[in-house]
């Protein structure tokens, strides 16, 4: 969440690899994804929003026969039209109802992870409804025997690995996706380790969660430091970012904080929407800053590849837009609004012009779209600070100045040992630290607040990042652009197609582990009859109970 970085002002869970990168490099402090996974991860790799391909509304569920339309051709592909090899670690969740949609026939070379939304931590195992298996891949085949390590470890460990085994003339695009933090909350295995730098978090759920983080922060600085031992660091563009906002409380819940942002995960408000993101790389001839323009996530595709000296007209007709020259010589804005989403079905939509943004809709009865502050993050968990705080020695380990924690990080030491630059000074990282914090502008009611659901909503975003006022009235002549903007977009828009589950997935017929089911690419092969067989053997019921059911509807 937007509250569980350094960076942005929250002292309760130290960060300082990510923190590293952030200012040394550039913080994206206005950088807007989906509200949930399988659409961000559908426009991170396409360019495109995912209105443009049905993929705008909720995230693929386990059995689910969709994916990632195959006519789409998206970032590996390309880059591994460049010459790039191509390797993805973690999370799919873009389908995998067929081998074509899986990602070694979506451009990637090698493949280590998972195909649905979560596993669990250490057996790797994801249900749904009734249906439960294994779920870690190598490639194309099932990878058995990795089971008892926990994951974010395991996927560290495979980074590291193709790291130290690639040629360092040929160029690499490694994406690391990691689980954490999505729930469910497991400790890590050195839990005493961890649990040690979080003794001032007394809610206990929020302490998993702190420890968590802390080890994906850990797992940013080996990777950054293998990078460094090899000799690639120098040429490397490093991307962190969030795919959506944290799921503080209702489904998926992980104890994650947006505060003081709105709303949060699968909500179009700032919460939900406004994705934590750094870039950091040598080759930022402007870094040390934060960044305050318009970003989305569909501009990586377009970014990465100018970044790659490709030529964007390869990418065909996209809406996401080239930041590179913006992002690595601080060249004019390129982006001045955006579609935050069109969601037919849950009937939310919301768009951003400058510094306003309209939204419309509401899900589950309003519950989610509130500021979700609770207990574990009152002010005796997190307003003190903690760094420099010698009077806890007896219950947590001594935690030095929050510099010296950034200076001092692996990530820091990687660049001044294998780059033999210097990283930015303590005075630079406070003045960005309090640039790229929030401030609640106007006082902040944690149970009355304005909704969506009735009339439409404008928000001024510069003003009022915590969206507590309902400008619509003052502003009719905006709120009309930005209606106009929405009425554009949903012309075009490409219907959501959102099959049942198909029992035929069940893990049960395929040695208890997800895999593709349906032999051919096109979807249209699944029919209902297959439908119907594949409930029989979930059900357990005989092939006669099944003709009576197939008579009496004759």
């Amino acid at each position: 969440g937007w509250n569980d970085v350094g960076f942005h002002g929250s002292n309760q869970i130290p960060t300082p690899n990510i923190d590293a990168l952030a200012y040394n490099g550039i913080i994206l402090n206005r950088h807007y994804v989906l509200p949930s996974s399988t659409p961000s991860r559908t426009a991170f790799f396409t360019g495109k929003y995912p209105i443009r391909m049905g993929m705008q509304g909720e995230s693929i569920q386990g059995g689910e026969p969709r994916g990632l339309p195959l006519s789409v051709r998206i970032l590996p592909e390309h880059l591994r039209g460049l010459g790039y090899t191509t390797k993805l670690i973690g999370k799919w969740h873009l389908g995998y109802h067929t081998p074509q949609h899986t990602p070694l026939h979506r451009g990637f070379d090698s493949f280590l992870g998972f195909y649905n939304s979560h596993v669990s931590y250490y057996d790797y195992k994801y249900s749904y409804q009734n249906m439960s298996g294994y779920d870690m891949h190598r490639g194309d085949a099932p990878a058995y025997g990795l089971t008892d390590k926990y994951v974010t470890d395991l996927f560290t460990d495979e980074a590291v690995r193709i790291i130290q085994t690639h040629d360092p003339s040929r160029p690499l695009y490694l994406q690391i996706s990691h689980l954490a933090v999505h729930a469910p909350l497991e400790n890590p295995q050195d839990y005493d380790h961890y649990d040690k730098r979080f003794m001032h978090i007394v809610e206990q759920n929020r302490r998993k969660y702190a420890k968590m983080v802390s080890k994906l922060d850990d797992s940013v600085g080996l990777i950054v430091n293998t990078l460094g031992s090899r000799g690639m660091l120098r040429d490397s563009v490093i991307l962190f970012l969030t795919d959506n906002g944290a799921a503080p409380v209702g489904k998926f819940r992980n104890y994650g904080s947006n505060f003081p942002l709105r709303g949060m995960k699968y909500t179009l408000y700032e919460g939900g929407v406004r994705g934590v993101a750094v870039l950091w790389s040598p080759r930022l001839r402007k870094a040390a800053r934060v960044c305050n323009n318009l970003m989305h996530i569909t501009d990586w595709l377009p970014t990465l590849y100018a970044a790659a000296d490709g030529d964007l007209r390869d990418l065909g007709k996209i809406d996401g837009m080239n930041q590179w020259r913006m992002l690595s010589g601080g060249y004019p804005i390129v982006r001045d609004k955006l579609l935050l989403n069109i969601d037919e079905i849950s009937k939310t939509e919301g768009a951003i012009y400058k510094q306003y943004k309209l939204l419309r809709g509401s899900i589950e009865n309003g519950h989610y779209d509130g500021h979700h502050r609770h207990d574990f993050e009152r002010s005796y968990n997190i307003l003190p600070p903690l760094f420099g705080n010698n009077s806890r020695k007896n219950i947590q380990e001594d935690v030095p100045p929050y510099t010296e924690t950034i200076l001092t990080s692996a990530v820091s030491q990687s660049i001044t040992y294998h780059l033999g630059g210097p990283v930015t000074q303590p005075s630079t990282m406070v003045q960005l630290r309090n640039e790229a914090t929030v401030s609640c502008r106007f006082n902040v009611s944690y149970y009355t607040f304005v909704t969506c659901n009735v009339t439409e909503c404008l928000f001024d975003i510069e003003n009022d990042p915590c969206e507590t006022k309902n400008i619509a009235e003052q502003y009719p002549r905006i709120a009309r652009e930005l209606d106009q903007i929405l009425e554009q977009y949903a012309r075009n828009i490409a219907m959501q197609i959102k099959p049942p589950v198909d029992w035929l997935a069940d893990p049960r017929r395929t040695n208890n582990t997800w895999e593709p089911w349906i032999p051919s690419g096109d979807i249209f092969v699944y029919n209902a009859a297959a439908q119907l067989v594949g409930l029989a053997y979930y059900l357990h019921i005989g092939i006669i109970l099944v003709a009576v059911v197939c008579k009496a509807f004759v």
